[in-house]
């Protein structure tokens, strides 16, 4: 398989996006040759061709599309794997498609936009995560529900031998934006004893919503109970996740990655009854509502999951291996 993967960033140091590093090299480990299109490029290993469109330049976005048009029309493969941003199907889809090159697209979220509707057309398939990502295009043969990809070797070397992080120390690790609905976990604590609180890892990517948040923990006298502490890299999540028993991420209709990687280190993440459904989890509370989040959090139940029980769960349903073997799997049998 001669795979172009294109992305929006390269950077083992990114606090969203590192990820994608560890997707790319399974792919080539399962038998995959490689090359790369990025948005912008950062620290990285050089262990598989990238070709940067130049934004870490201070490219304009018009010669960025110039060097996209010129590297699709000259570098050699003959699949095209798209992560996360359509536009790039909108961009190049009419050139594969003319040279039947099949296109795949991965998409997480439920939104619907012009360059998604383009990718429902001239996409062979559309790979999401659990059954709320593209509802949109429920019941259509292209979307294909695949699970989540977590690289549970690249982790396993953090978890402590025991978990003694307190049970009142609650995290949030996810992008400052109004879908992860983190007031809800900010109100959430009203409802909980004083000894509660709440850090949030995160970069405020909304910046008014940010502010309406500092203004939220103001008002409801929260301040001393709800820490944020900003982005931070992947690699330093290994040192923060042991710290922790409790996440909360009342995300709507989508699982964070962050879920699942804190699920290794032993973390119960409270969320939707819709994502814990999605995640393999048969406990949750009753509601969104802060109050029920709270009384779940309160009833002790979360501790029927061993750390053991929910590092498996992640295994079995949302490993990258497995995730990686499916998506190559299906576009083989495309042939």
């Amino acid at each position: 398989m001669r795979l172009l993967f294109i992305t929006q960033k390269i950077n083992e140091n990114d606090d969203d996006l590192a990820f994608v590093i560890l997707w790319i090299k399974e792919f080539i480990n399962q038998g995959a040759s490689v090359k790369v299109i990025c948005l912008e490029k950062g620290d990285f290993d050089g262990s598989f061709p990238v070709f940067s469109l130049g934004k870490e330049k201070g490219f304009k976005k018009i010669k960025r599309i110039f060097i996209f048009l010129k590297l699709i029309f000259s570098l050699d493969y003959d699949r095209v794997f798209v992560h996360m941003n359509p536009e790039y199907v909108t961009l190049g889809g009419w050139y594969w498609f003319l040279s039947r090159k099949p296109i795949y697209l991965w998409y997480t979220h439920y939104t619907t936009h012009i360059h998604l509707w383009i990718s429902g057309i001239l996409c062979k398939r559309m790979f999401a995560a659990t059954p709320q990502s593209l509802p949109q295009y429920e019941g259509n043969p292209k979307k294909t529900i695949v699970g989540h990809g977590i690289d549970i070797d690249f982790w396993k070397d953090g978890i402590p031998k025991e978990n003694n992080a307190s049970p009142f120390d609650l995290v949030s690790v996810h992008r400052i934006c109004r879908s992860k609905r983190l007031e809800l976990g900010i109100l959430t604590l009203k409802y909980l004893p004083e000894e509660y609180t709440l850090t949030v890892y995160g970069r405020d990517v909304e910046k008014d919503y940010y502010a309406e948040l500092e203004a939220l923990v103001k008002k409801e006298g929260l301040r001393e109970r709800v820490i944020f502490k900003g982005p931070v890299s992947m690699g330093n999540l290994k040192n923060i996740y042991p710290s922790y028993r409790v996440m909360i991420n009342m995300a709507r209709e989508t699982i964070d990655k962050t879920m699942l990687e804190g699920m290794i280190f032993g973390i119960y993440p409270v969320t939707t009854p819709r994502n814990s459904k999605a995640i393999g989890l048969s406990i949750c509370p009753n509601s969104e509502n802060p109050e029920d989040i709270a009384k779940f959090i309160l009833s002790g139940e979360l501790s029927r999951y061993k750390a053991n029980q929910l590092r498996d769960i992640v295994e079995e349903g949302h490993s990258l291996k497995s995730l990686v073997g499916k998506i190559g799997k299906l576009i083989a049998e495309d042939n």
